[in-house]
């Protein structure tokens, strides 16, 4: 087994379509530019992207719906 490292850095805060960067509170983050998506996808798939071509890009991993469950 192989295990490699990857910079996590400012994946979970930068726009995939435009530098700006921001912290999101809430579960959807949102761009001025017009950039939205769920917080998780977000930064998965712009930890995707910088890991396997090497820069954060614009890449469509988005959900049709999100359902949370709470349990009590």
């Amino acid at each position: 087994m192989k295990i490699e490292k990857h910079d996590e850095s400012h994946t979970s805060q930068q726009c995939p379509c435009c530098p700006k960067k921001r912290k999101v509170s809430s579960r959807i983050y949102t761009c001025p530019c017009g950039y939205t998506n769920h917080r998780d996808i977000h930064g998965a798939s712009n930890f995707f992207a910088k890991t396997f071509y090497g820069e954060i890009r614009e890449l469509d991993f988005s959900l049709q719906s999100t359902k949370y469950l709470r349990i009590a």
